[in-house]
């Protein structure tokens, strides 16, 4: 029994350990939660990132830094030369330092730089002055004869036989660049005109076995008269567009610089010649009425000064017709050399050779006897 009481004494005495121990612990706990929020609010902020409340009036600039320091506690530092007789603006109102400094020297030539939570006072940079800028330049001369610069030539041989520019010229005249052909892709003459004002542009059907040459331009009503590189062209010879360089078309009568021509006008068609520039092309193509092409074009300097130059363009072409038995076979190179014997003056020669096995339309396949009936 009396082991029974002793031990129901000592239960107080744990029960007291066991509440001490808790209180011990939370009175820890909140002390640690505490300390966390102390040490997040200990965080220090560079006094040059916080707002104070400024009265400062105008005075030396020397006076006005003091009073700066002394509200900012921010250390600044000044060369006695440049701030010796300088009057300060002043300033009031809750700003941050930097801003603050800014204003103390407003119109004062010098200027505020912050390192650290030093603020160091220094002469402004001058403005600097540019003098006039030219900017010059001339326009590279476009080539008549040549294949045009985009969509849109300038100027033209067509309309004086000398190289004029468009505007000067009072025929409406047209001009069909390289760039132009490039992206419609036309396979004539013919079909590169169709977009040309004042121009009616068609084939006949099978004309010519399909070539689609010259045999469906009209200008104005007229059929028009047809000329390669300012000389009258009297066949189709030119009609695929991989041996031309740029199409003219001039509008209205030009008897008076052409001789006799139609009155709705003529179209002059410009080959191509030797390039300034080293030029390599090899292209194949497909289309309609089974149409298989290829072609090439290669043009380079033969001396080292580039005054002797080449150019040799072929083009091989087959197709079918919507006419049974009519089909088109054409090869075709047009070979040419340049001289250029001064800066003005140039010296080309320049052949075309056409090899087409059937130059007739001819729709009849068989031969089918006729009888003819003696008269009675």
């Amino acid at each position: 029994m009396s082991g029974f009481h002793t031990h129901s004494r000592c239960l107080p005495s744990r029960c007291g350990m066991a509440r001490l121990l808790l209180t011990t612990s939370l009175c820890c706990s909140v002390g640690i939660v505490a300390s966390s929020r102390q040490a997040k609010a200990a965080v220090t902020v560079s006094p040059t990132e916080q707002t104070f409340s400024f009265s400062i009036p105008a005075q030396s600039l020397d006076g006005a830094l003091a009073a700066f320091s002394k509200i900012t506690h921010v250390q600044t530092v000044a060369a006695g030369e440049l701030t010796r007789n300088v009057r300060s603006p002043g300033i009031s109102g809750t700003l941050t330092p930097t801003a603050a400094m800014n204003v103390l020297l407003g119109g004062t030539g010098l200027s505020p730089r912050t390192s650290g939570n030093v603020i160091i006072v220094q002469k402004a940079a001058a403005n600097i002055t540019l003098g006039p800028v030219r900017v010059g330049g001339t326009v590279a001369h476009e080539n008549p004869t040549g294949p045009g610069v985009g969509y849109v030539a300038t100027t033209t041989m067509a309309g004086t036989k000398t190289d004029t520019p468009i505007t000067e010229i009072p025929n409406s005249i047209y001009v069909v660049t390289k760039q132009l052909m490039q992206d419609q892709q036309p396979q004539s003459v013919v079909e590169a005109l169709r977009y040309t004002p004042g121009i009616y542009s068609e084939s006949y059907g099978t004309y010519a076995n399909g070539s689609n040459e010259t045999g469906g331009i009209l200008q104005r009503g007229f059929k028009a008269t047809q000329f390669i590189d300012g000389l009258m062209m009297n066949s189709g010879s030119s009609g695929e567009t991989a041996f031309i360089e740029r199409i003219e078309a001039v509008n209205g009568p030009a008897s008076v610089m052409y001789g006799q021509t139609n009155p709705g006008g003529m179209v002059d068609i410009s080959l191509k010649k030797p390039t300034k520039t080293p030029l390599h092309q090899v292209s194949v193509g497909f289309g309609n009425w089974g149409r298989y092409e290829s072609t090439f074009d290669i043009s380079d300097k033969i001396n080292k000064s580039g005054t002797l130059k080449y150019r040799i363009a072929g083009i091989g072409v087959t197709q079918g017709t919507q006419t049974k038995y009519v089909d088109y076979h054409r090869v075709g190179v047009l070979p040419s050399i340049s001289w250029d014997i001064s800066p003005k003056t140039n010296l080309t020669l320049l052949g075309m050779r056409w090899s087409r096995p059937f130059g007739q339309f001819c729709g009849l396949d068989k031969l089918y006897p006729i009888v003819v009936m003696p008269p009675f």
